[in-house]
């Protein structure tokens, strides 16, 4: 499988899969690294299952708030046009919401603040395409960004947004949908956690 990879340069280096993740520190929180794929697998495609998503389906409506302001605030970020690590981006059409992104994006999210970590790797070694593909997407291109700290969606917006491998994602005309999963807990680490779930469908 062909696997194209956005690559940041972090202050801070975590190990997953074999190799070193890049995280950015910020004033207000940290940003995992965007990452990007091109093509979903055959194996990947089977692991969708209907019972993948039941334990995020009853959310928060306030955190189901964030989430949608986040799809906001990210959809007139591309309806302006942006400059991404030095590099003008021209605007590109709006994402739409697709419910079983935003439940890999939640159950990530969710992962993250529960098991007190902060990576792309999911706590049972799961990868983002793996996450996807087991709430049921079929895709054909797709992408995460990660944050923690953050308390709001226009303060995480906007880290994403200086941040050239996330601003990358966030301005990628390839996708067409986005899932957003916040989730917040107390006692944690960051307490605020933060998955965008981008893709393009079959």
């Amino acid at each position: 499988m062909k696997r194209g990879f956005s690559v940041l340069v972090g202050a801070v280096l975590l190990a997953g899969c074999g190799a070193e993740e890049r995280v950015e520190t910020t004033a207000e929180g940290v940003l995992g690294e965007g990452l990007r794929v091109e093509r979903e697998s055959a194996v990947e495609r089977e692991l969708a299952a209907l019972a993948y998503c039941d334990d995020v389906a009853n959310w928060s409506t306030a955190w189901t708030d964030f989430e949608n302001q986040v799809l906001t605030l990210v959809n007139q970020k591309r309806a302006a046009g942006a400059t991404c690590g030095g590099v003008s981006k021209p605007p590109v059409p709006a994402l739409t919401l697709d419910t079983k992104l935003r439940c890999a994006a939640r159950k990530h999210s969710k992962d993250m603040g529960d098991n007190n970590f902060f990576s792309h790797v999911g706590s049972d070694g799961s990868t983002f395409s793996q996450r996807i593909t087991s709430a049921g997407y079929r895709w054909r291109s797709a992408g995460e960004n990660i944050g923690a700290g953050y308390a709001t969606p226009a303060a995480v917006v906007n880290g994403w947004m200086a941040s050239t491998g996330h601003c990358n994602n966030i301005m990628n005309g390839g996708f067409k949908q986005l899932g957003v999963g916040y989730y917040s807990r107390s006692g944690s680490p960051y307490t605020h956690y933060w998955t965008q779930s981008f893709a393009a469908p079959l």
